[in-house]
């Protein structure tokens, strides 16, 4: 009894310690990261954000630690590149093919958006226009998400082993359209079933070294997640049926914004909480289990943080590019009232005003769109790894690597349909 005490006791206390995710970033690094190359891709009229997007998602991954090892992402901007052209040609393709088929039955989807409507018949042609137009390219849509995720996957090592997920984009868009009918039809009522389904698909495919995941749980199990959405909707039904049938507008004004930011807070309530939901009931190699105890209290706080702090910097940079035209100004104004040659000096001081402001719009989006990194997107992200744990880890250790995923287009779909994300 005693030896059967002891060796229970051995075999507990030589069982490995959860693995706590870290997020180790410095944001004056990151924010030098995202402005510069924002700015470097500006001046080369975009085509630098592929090597940008790169330089950034790898600072990111090497930030992110699991267990004292850092991730690592092996992707390049010109894999990157070539894929985007790739994209390109495919979707000129297909967009064209759509539009041949249109003409061909009599509906000319350019011409249809593009002349100015005069009649209801006109108007109908061009609502028609625009909603063949997005269910055309909403398969393609479905199709980059797919992709662009088994790419960054194909792309991302941990302990030297990379991740990966099957070739099986296709099943994955008739699915998403399948269920994005079925969420349309039920008026968001199956947005549950289409969350888990999908994420079930992706990673049932996925891998890390020879070790498959496996997504578990039942897709109800999300509509506790759902809660604060319902709640919005009901105060916005209220807040309309206040405003059209009841004598205070302003009152159902009211109610109405409140709904809205009620929804808006709900939206990020249900994706904080489903994802808990799902990454709970996710396996790998059958054993090894996650748990998220990520806050969409706090998810909400980084946003409204970040965008005061995004605000206040932009009211700042605009006192000071003010200032600075102003001087500009005050002294060509001075020059004038010289006379003389003092005209083409103020010519010229007007191109160079003119020239200073566009490069400090141009640097001023660069400069905002770094500070959303800085105090929006990376913190949510940090949020998301501080606060993930890895259970049951001793099969980590019998992991193999897996063949690499060679893939001509990268995510260059995501890139030519803009869903690429943050990072």
């Amino acid at each position: 009894m005693t030896d059967t005490l002891t060796s229970q006791g051995e075999g507990a206390a030589s069982a490995p310690a959860p693995l706590n995710g870290a997020f180790l970033t410095e944001k004056s690094k990151l924010f030098g990261l995202a402005f510069w190359t924002g700015l470097l891709t500006v001046l080369t009229l975009g085509i630098y954000r592929f090597w940008a997007r790169t330089r950034l998602r790898r600072y990111i991954w090497s930030a992110i630690d699991a267990g004292g090892d850092s991730f690592e992402y092996t992707g390049t901007g010109l894999e990157k590149f070539l894929g985007f052209l790739i994209a390109l040609v495919v979707l000129a393709v297909y967009l064209g093919l759509l539009q041949v088929g249109l003409s061909f039955i009599g509906f000319n989807l350019w011409g249809a958006v593009t002349l100015e409507p005069s009649g209801p018949r006109d108007v109908l042609i061009q609502l028609g226009a625009t909603y063949v137009t997005g269910l055309a390219v909403l398969p393609l849509i479905f199709y980059a998400q797919y992709r662009s995720r088994r790419y960054m996957l194909s792309r991302t090592r941990w302990r030297g082993l990379r991740f990966g997920l099957d070739a099986a984009a296709l099943g994955y868009v008739w699915r998403a359209l399948l269920y994005f009918a079925l969420s349309a039809v039920t008026l968001g009522l199956l947005i549950p079933l289409a969350t888990f389904r999908l994420e079930k698909y992706m990673t049932d495919r996925m891998w890390y070294g020879d070790a498959n995941f496996e997504q578990q749980g039942q897709w109800w199990g999300l509509y506790p997640a759902m809660k604060h959405l319902l709640i919005a909707l009901a105060v916005l039904v209220l807040g309309g049926a206040v405003g059209i049938f009841g004598s205070a507008r302003g009152l159902g004004t009211v109610i109405i914004i409140a709904g809205s930011i009620w929804f808006l807070c709900g939206l990020v309530y249900y994706q904080v909480e489903s994802f808990k939901y799902l990454t709970a009931h996710k396996l790998l190699d059958g054993t090894v289990r996650f748990t998220s105890n990520a806050s969409s209290h706090q998810v909400i706080g980084i946003c409204v943080l970040g965008i005061i702090l995004i605000a206040i910097s932009s009211i700042v940079l605009s006192v000071v590019l003010g200032l600075v035209f102003g001087i500009v100004l005050a002294s060509g104004g001075s020059i004038l009232n010289g006379g003389g040659a003092g005209i083409g000096i103020f010519a010229g001081a007007g191109v160079a005003v003119a020239l200073v402001a566009g490069l400090g719009y141009m640097a001023s989006l660069v400069l905002i769109g770094a500070l959303v990194t800085v105090f929006i997107s990376a913190p949510i992200l940090g949020h998301y790894v501080d606060t993930l744990q890895v259970e049951n880890t001793q099969p980590l250790e019998q992991i193999h690597q897996r063949a690499g995923d060679r893939m001509a287009d990268a995510d260059g779909f995501a890139d030519a349909l803009d869903i690429g994300g943050a990072f």
